[in-house]
């Protein structure tokens, strides 16, 4: 008897937990974005998501410490840790800034969405992803920021420097420095 799972056996647990995920799972639509960067303030630029997909996920609401260590995670303290959402090995394009809409289980309530911030597996056996995701409070800024809205929003001295501004907050041309 082989102690190691070879291909067929991963293939065979990733389809039971597809299986488990569509008869005990919470619904959910999830979108990936397309041509995802981040900008010089590390926030996400997402160009546009994908149309949303119908499926099914775990989520941990409440995860321990132990969880974070067993998955390989380094985490100080338990007072706010980020949510959990288990989800299919089989789940297209999953990468981070994915989106994952939660609607209210018996209530009329809107969705909630969860932006993924980082990825895992298990390492003995990858049936599933593991998804860290942090909720998304402002649905206007899904999609990256324009230009504009970067620059009039990181334009005071407590946040960047104005493009084409030196240290002393003077204006100055690339083709020819002057002091403005």
């Amino acid at each position: 008897m082989s102690v190691n799972l070879i291909g067929s056996d991963i293939q065979m647990m990733r389809e039971y937990y597809d299986e488990a995920l569509e008869m005990q799972g919470i619904e959910a639509k999830y979108q990936f974005p397309h041509l995802a960067t981040s900008n010089a303030q590390g926030e996400p630029v997402v160009d546009s998501y994908s149309e949303p997909i119908d499926t099914h996920i775990f989520f941990d609401g409440t995860p321990k410490v132990k969880t974070y260590k067993r998955l390989g995670w380094v985490v100080e303290n338990d007072k706010e840790l980020p949510f959990l959402i288990h989800c299919s090995f089989n789940l297209k394009n999953l990468q981070k800034d994915s989106l994952f809409h939660i609607s209210g289980q018996y209530t009329g309530m809107p969705d909630r969405i969860f932006r993924v911030t980082e990825l895992t597996t298990d390492l003995q056996a990858p049936d599933h992803v593991v998804a860290q995701v942090v909720p998304v409070y402002d649905t206007k800024q899904l999609v990256g920021r324009t230009d504009k809205e970067v620059e009039t929003t990181f334009n005071t001295s407590n946040h960047f420097i104005k493009p084409k501004t030196d240290y002393r907050g003077d204006y100055y041309d690339t083709n020819n420095y002057t002091k403005g």
